[in-house]
């Protein structure tokens, strides 16, 4: 058995339906442990993040605002995974796919929830101000098992280069080349300058990107949508039903060649749920973990929005996109599929290619971080100049393809970063209750010993 063989062994457990009932079996036991926080609170939430943007900017600890840090998650998680891995899970599953990515969705948001919390919680604080945080850390000192926090570090400093920038630049190239001509070198030239531009500002400088990017890329996408939904008003009501109706029976496959089974659209709604808004997976907390925040709940309440906006409104609405074009049934592949439901707007080859590329790039910058991070937990922070370099060069050379071996085992090491931080949610979920009924009792945080400035 050669390294690829093996890889695939481990891709289908780690993305296989065995672990997508413990990601909804985790997600059900955290949204019980925090007393149902993102049903019971939405309210609450909406009022504590999108309603006090400009209002709780400042808390303390960290570098930059609540705001800031889940524009950076929300760029990671917005990806073609949005948009080309919707219409792959609606082709592989049928429509009732969307069903089960909705569930997957509304308890992810207890465990992005939890992520978020805990990430905060456990941060470590330097005396010059700056944080670093994630299941890297919690993982350590609230387990107390650095091997374990190591070894998500290790899984997620190698998949960034993978799942987070060559796969990434790779998809941007190519839909560069197909809407505007642009060849796929220039294209990585110019995602490698750009990038190596953010990266170079640290995580000030992230933010700050993130912060206006992602908003706009967020509207441009909702006003590509309602204009492509309006041109197909009459198949939204079908696509609706098909969603639900197909969640239960058996489902034709595109074309009509053959059946889906239940356990199918489960299978591929849920792993897209969960490959989409990262929940589970651990990577996100890492960015919300420098948010200058005076309660780790708080910092939680943005994590419940976050997979609110990934896969609730974004991905539903590429999902609707989809099905009411039926441009699932009328392609070979999930690209040609996404580019051709864009038929009814004007340019909608350039439309499909631009939106794509602002969803990618996103993704690069903020996996970037991510890898940065993890890496400099193994290493320290003489490791995050040589790892900044070689993730450019990776930019750039990853618009050219051939990388497909590697994309193969970093989407495996993508999935490993979910069993660590799995059982440290698990684990953890006392503290996470203890948090949350301590805030809406009113209670100060007292960060645990160990976390503190300097130490």
């Amino acid at each position: 058995m050669d390294v690829l063989e093996l890889n695939q062994l481990i891709n289908r457990y780690v993305w296989g339906p065995e672990m997508m009932i413990v990601f909804l079996a985790v997600g059900l036991y955290l949204t019980l442990r925090s007393g149902l926080v993102q049903f019971r609170r939405f309210g609450v939430i909406l009022r504590e993040t999108v309603g006090a943007i400009r209002e709780r900017a400042l808390g303390f600890g960290g570098e930059i605002t609540p705001f800031q840090a889940t524009m950076i998650a929300l760029g990671a998680t917005m990806g073609q995974g949005n948009l080309i891995g919707v219409t792959a899970a609606i082709m592989a599953g049928g429509p009732g796919a969307i069903f089960w990515m909705w569930i997957a969705g509304l308890v992810g948001m207890a465990t992005k929830f939890a992520e978020a919390t805990l990430a905060v919680h456990f941060r470590q604080r330097y005396a010059d101000g700056s944080v670093s945080g994630g299941p890297m850390f919690y993982l350590s000192k609230g387990l107390g098992l650095p091997w374990l926090g190591g070894l998500f570090a290790v899984f997620a400093a190698i998949a960034a280069f993978g799942i987070g920038n060559l796969t990434q630049s790779s998809a941007m190239a190519a839909s560069f080349q197909d809407g505007f001509g642009v060849p796929p070198a220039l294209t990585g030239l110019f995602v490698a300058v750009v990038v190596a531009f953010i990266l170079a500002g640290g995580v000030a400088r992230i933010a700050r990107f993130a912060q206006v990017w992602v908003p706009f890329m967020v509207i441009a996408f909702l006003v590509a949508s309602v204009l492509e939904l309006f041109f197909h008003l009459g198949g939204i009501g079908q696509a609706l039903t098909s969603i639900f109706t197909s969640a239960f029976n058996v489902q034709a496959a595109a074309g009509g060649a053959g059946g889906y089974a239940i356990s199918q659209a489960l299978k591929a709604g849920v792993g897209r749920g969960i490959f989409s808004n990262e929940a589970g997976l651990g990577s996100a907390a890492i960015a919300h973990a420098q948010a200058q925040v005076d309660h780790p709940v708080r910092q939680g309440f943005w994590g419940v929005v976050e997979v609110f906006l990934d896969t609730i409104v974004i991905n539903t609405l590429m999902a609707l996109i989809i099905l009411s074009t039926g441009a699932w049934t009328e392609a070979a592949s999930a690209s040609q599929a996404f580019v051709l439901a864009w038929d009814e707007v004007p340019g909608d080859t350039a439309i499909a290619s631009t939106i794509l590329s602002l969803f990618v790039f996103t993704t690069i910058v903020s996996w970037g971080f991510y890898g940065e991070e993890a890496a400099s937990f193994l290493l320290g922070d003489g490791i995050r100049w040589p790892y900044r370099i070689t993730y450019v060069v990776l930019a750039f050379v990853g618009g050219l393809g051939g990388f497909e071996a590697f994309t193969q085992i970093s989407d495996t090491l993508n999935g490993l970063m979910a069993i660590p931080n799995l059982i440290g949610l698990i684990v953890l979920g006392g503290v996470v209750a203890r948090l949350t009924q301590g805030f809406f009792s009113g209670e100060p945080w007292v960060p645990p010993e160990g976390t503190g400035r300097g130490a």
